[in-house]
């Protein structure tokens, strides 16, 4: 018994050598045939390609599809998202007026998340700036400027811009409610009032005529119509935070605390990570002298991020008032170290971690350290009342050691009675 090799299934006979080279030949052709046809309709093969496995071709978006992103982001809650589409459209189509207003607005809303935020109010300015620029005589872009003006703390100019934008355009309803807010700044409630009321006659679905009329209304103490307002505002935008921080803090000025936190959890329901809202929580639980609650939501917002200059200030507040003086100094010290390595001018810092440290301080019979930061709270122009604590800390400092005089303590001033300030957007 042999095996017939002309018969294996090996094929390795020559007449089977003879059939596989014309099959190869065959292949190869075709095979060539398709990669042209590949190289000749890349374009084409590569969409369908793509398409196929649910994926768009790399191509460069424009300006208008990076813009509709921006709003899309926006609506979103999500800002910085939103600053980035914007902006780049921005880059693309540097004189389109419409894109540049948004860009604007997102920067001005993004500037209200907190002192470390007003770079962007800064940045917004400057994009207003460009528009009017671009074109001078467009409604959009002197009422992005109003409230670019305002929010930079230039509140003659925003009236002047408001106005401008206004009779540019009689029927465009954020021209009248920037100016009535620009008129709020300026401590003209009447007229910031008309202004707001004239702005949601025009477009009641406006956010930020709906704001503007909240604010006004606070401004007299409407606080009732002003959370009116407030909650139709937050139906036309539910995930804008701003609209959030902003109802918690006029029902707060009603000593609606449990509505506040309601407001602040709402917000921490869209973002679990808002520092600011867990910062809020801690100021509103310590007026309610929740004392543990407090703490459990500063040391929440300093956990979530270590260089928040407000939280370290809230907890220092609370620790204070629980009598753990050594605690109030560390939370103070950074408070007021965090602030100086972010360039915060000292007038502008927060003065509860510079007095409120210094009293810790000189009830723990450390004058020399006592002294320095309560003579620096006084140099950052402090309201009466509070320099009448910091006087108190240093008479403890007289009092108790011959190393401090009498003289160097300032003469309190009577307090003169005057009206309360308005409360502001946070």
């Amino acid at each position: 018994m042999y095996i017939r090799r002309d018969k294996s299934n090996l094929h390795f006979g020559r007449q089977a050598r003879r059939r596989g080279s014309g099959t190869f030949l065959v292949v190869w052709l075709i095979v060539m045939a398709l990669v042209m046809a590949v190289i000749w309709r890349f374009n084409t093969v590569q969409n369908w390609v793509l398409a196929s496995v649910g994926a768009d071709p790399t191509t460069t978006p424009d300006a208008v599809t990076l813009a509709r992103l921006g709003e899309r982001t926006y609506l979103a809650g999500d800002l910085e998202a939103s600053i980035g589409y914007y902006g780049h459209a921005a880059q693309l189509m540097p004189d389109n007026i419409d894109i540049l207003f948004e860009y604007g607005r997102m920067l001005i809303y993004r500037s209200y998340a907190g002192r470390s935020f007003a770079f962007r109010a800064e940045q917004a300015l400057a994009v207003a700036e460009q528009a009017v620029e671009a074109d001078p005589n467009n409604a959009r872009a002197q009422a992005l400027l109003c409230i670019a003006l305002l929010e930079n703390d230039r509140t003659d100019e925003a009236i002047t811009a408001g106005l401008r934008a206004q009779d540019l355009a009689p029927t465009y309803a954020e021209a009248r409610a920037y100016l009535s807010m620009a008129y709020r700044g300026a401590g003209r409630p009447n007229q910031a009032f008309a202004k707001a009321d004239e702005a949601v006659e025009l477009n009641s679905d406006s956010l930020d005529a709906r704001r503007a009329l909240a604010m006004s209304l606070a401004y007299v103490g409407e606080y009732d119509a002003a959370v009116q307002q407030y909650e139709r505002a937050i139906q036309i935008h539910p995930r804008f935070d701003a609209l959030y921080f902003e109802l918690a803090a006029y029902y707060k000025a009603q000593s609606n605390y449990d509505a506040a936190i309601d407001a602040y959890d709402a917000i921490l329901k869209m973002e679990s990570d808002n520092v600011k809202a867990y910062t809020r929580k801690c100021e509103t639980f310590f007026t309610m002298r929740e004392d543990q609650l407090a703490q459990e939501a500063c040391e929440q917002a300093i956990q979530l991020d270590p260089t928040y200059p407000e939280a370290w200030r809230q907890l220092g507040m609370v620790q204070y008032t629980r009598r753990n003086f050594e605690g109030t100094i560390e939370s103070l010290e950074l408070c007021s170290q965090l602030q100086t390595e972010q360039a915060v001018p000292l007038e502008e810092q927060e003065i509860e971690c510079y007095y409120i440290r210094g009293l810790a301080h000189a009830l723990l019979a450390r004058c020399d350290e006592a002294w320095p930061v309560l003579q620096t709270a006084l140099e950052m122009n402090p309201p009466e009342n509070i320099k009448g604590f910091i006087n108190e800390g240093l008479m403890l400092c007289v009092d108790n050691t011959d190393d401090y005089s009498i003289d160097d303590v300032p003469t309190a001033i009577p307090p003169t009675p005057i009206p309360p300030e308005p409360i502001g957007i946070f």
